[in-house]
């Protein structure tokens, strides 16, 4: 018997699955289609599994990276197909049970979906074997379906076969998609559903996988924001056995996460291996770059950082096009000792100095901890500003960095413990008592709840994924001429209500599968498929 979460997966991908087969399964390689499995009373034929065994696509289909990577065998990875196209047709057969069927409206948005399939489908197959001449898109588009009615009948089909099967792979979706919502019902997500589901998802996190999540949720918009982050002061094992469970170290005085800021003049030519050797030395054969340093750090007795950070994010300045990022510019890069090898070499050393101290050095081999840098002079130089703020100067093979201390309190929405603030609402109006806002984990002020606001209301699309993109730049201009993007708390707060909502129904249905599956006949035919298992 499947497990709820294996259920629940497979529910997820079935109908990706099977909206796809007709299109990339035109003709099969058999000549006949026996029955391989009779559920209920729907029968299962050789082609259905043959389309699902045939799916490459890892995302619908987990199996064939699993079998591809050697964790699961040949015969395993059949017997997985199998028992997903079992579950598939159980589902139909609980739609003919109860008597499930489609309104003239909902087979209408079958056949105009499955004419859109075909559509998008041609278009992307033979789209470039169109005449040249034929330009307007819907002309194009027929044309396409011309030649894909032409493979279809050169391969002993025919169009109408081909269409009717897509009809009827769409339509099944369409009715077990109504047998899943008549079946769990209307679902109310409770204040204890979402307490329960933060504590479902808020477990201890690796730094890496946190910076991951965060700048993910930083650059793109995303509502899926980290539950939990790192406690500062306590590491936490990267260990998926044992992901779930904090475990406390030695209290670390420079675990904590922060994140800085930078100004980047590039060299004329990056730095090689044998350059970086000494790149002081490098750094004065380019006099163009001597000349620009010299003129910025004449201005550092009377600038303050607000100046300096006006350079920052300066085009004519600064060479980093990810500094002309609005996001970047208020969230800035993400820097603790465990991620400094995922900047150039040099760039993290001076930003650690900088923040925990020139006396800071990475712990060397022998002591509790792994090796996170090789201990050697980076030659980092320190300025103090009109207004006390410290930079740190280092060259890295791309150039040479200044290197502020972001002071945006980037990570406010989350508790002394590590812990999302997350309010609870009920409709527009806040969840209260009389110790303050209630959110998922305790309580925050209003105080608290507007300062996150303000930090979410900087959280911007990206411009672009690449720093070394030379169209960055251009790229973030026309970002800030866009309409701003602007989240709150009370749409993070619907974002997970939603992903519990499903998570319940998904159970409920999960629920009712189980039962179906212990009270309908199933037959399968496995010597139809002893050639799957023996390839």
């Amino acid at each position: 018997m499947k497990t709820s979460k294996a259920i629940t997966r497979f529910l997820a991908i079935v109908m990706l699955v099977a909206m796809s087969a007709g299109l990339v399964g035109c003709v099969s390689s058999y000549n006949t289609n026996p029955i391989i499995a009779k559920v209920g009373s729907v029968d299962i034929d050789l082609n259905r599994f043959y389309s699902l065994y045939n799916n490459t696509d890892t995302n619908t289909n987990p199996y064939y990276a699993y079998m591809q990577y050697g964790a699961i065998t040949r015969e395993q990875y059949a017997k997985y197909i199998l028992e997903d196209a079992v579950n598939y047709g159980l589902q139909l057969d609980q739609v003919k049970v109860q008597n499930i069927t489609l309104d003239e409206s909902e087979e209408a948005e079958v056949q105009q979906k499955a004419d859109d399939n075909i559509k998008e489908y041609a278009v992307s197959t033979y789209g470039n074997d169109v005449d040249a001449s034929i330009t307007e898109e819907q002309a194009k588009a027929d044309a396409a379906i011309e030649l894909l009615k032409k493979e279809l009948t050169d391969n002993g089909s025919n169009y109408e076969e081909y269409r009717k099967g897509i009809v009827e792979g769409l339509r099944n979706n369409a009715l077990i998609e109504k047998l899943r919502k008549l079946n769990v019902g209307e679902i109310t997500v409770t204040d204890d559903d979402m307490k329960k589901y933060f504590e479902d998802n808020s477990a201890a996190v690796t730094v890496a996988s946190f910076k991951s999540a965060f700048d993910n949720f930083t650059s793109a918009s995303s509502k899926a924001i980290p539950l939990s982050i790192p406690h500062p002061e306590n590491a936490v094992e990267d260990d998926p056995e044992t992901a779930d469970v904090d475990e406390a170290k030695e209290a670390n005085p420079y675990g904590s996460i922060f994140s800085v800021q930078h100004l980047l003049m590039k060299f004329e030519t990056e730095a090689t291996d044998e350059d970086a050797n000494d790149l002081v030395a490098y750094a004065k054969k380019d006099e163009e770059l001597t000349k620009k340093m010299e003129e910025l750090e004449a201005q550092f007795p009377e600038m303050k950082a607000e100046d300096f950070l006006a350079k920052c994010f300066d085009k004519d300045v600064c060479e980093d096009p990810g500094m002309l990022r609005e996001s970047v510019q208020f969230f800035g890069y993400m820097m603790q000792e465990e991620l400094i090898s995922s900047y150039y070499d040099g760039f993290g050393y001076a930003a650690m100095k900088l923040n925990f101290g020139e006396g800071w050095e990475p712990k060397t081999e022998g002591t509790e901890t792994s090796t996170v840098e090789e201990s050697k002079d980076y030659h980092v130089e320190f300025f103090t500003l009109a207004d006390s703020t410290k930079i740190a100067k280092v060259f890295s093979k791309a150039g040479v960095h200044y290197i502020i201390i972001n002071t945006n309190d980037i990570f406010n929405m989350y508790d002394a413990d590590g812990y999302m603030m997350l309010p609870l609402y009920n409709g527009d109006e806040l969840v209260t008592d009389s110790e303050g806002i209630v959110t998922a984990n305790g309580h925050m002020t209003q105080a608290q709840l507007d300062a996150v606001n303000d930090t979410l209301s900087h959280v911007k699309a990206a411009a672009s994924d690449s720093e070394e993109n030379d169209e960055a730049a251009e790229d973030a201009e026309k970002a800030e001429e866009e309409e701003d993007t602007v989240l709150t708390m009370k749409e993070i707060f619907e974002y997970f209500k939603e992903a519990k909502r499903a998570s319940i129904e998904s159970e409920k249905y999960a629920e009712k599968f189980t039962e179906w599956k212990d009270k309908t006949k199933i037959s399968i035919y496995e010597h139809i498929l002893t050639p799957f298992y023996q390839q």
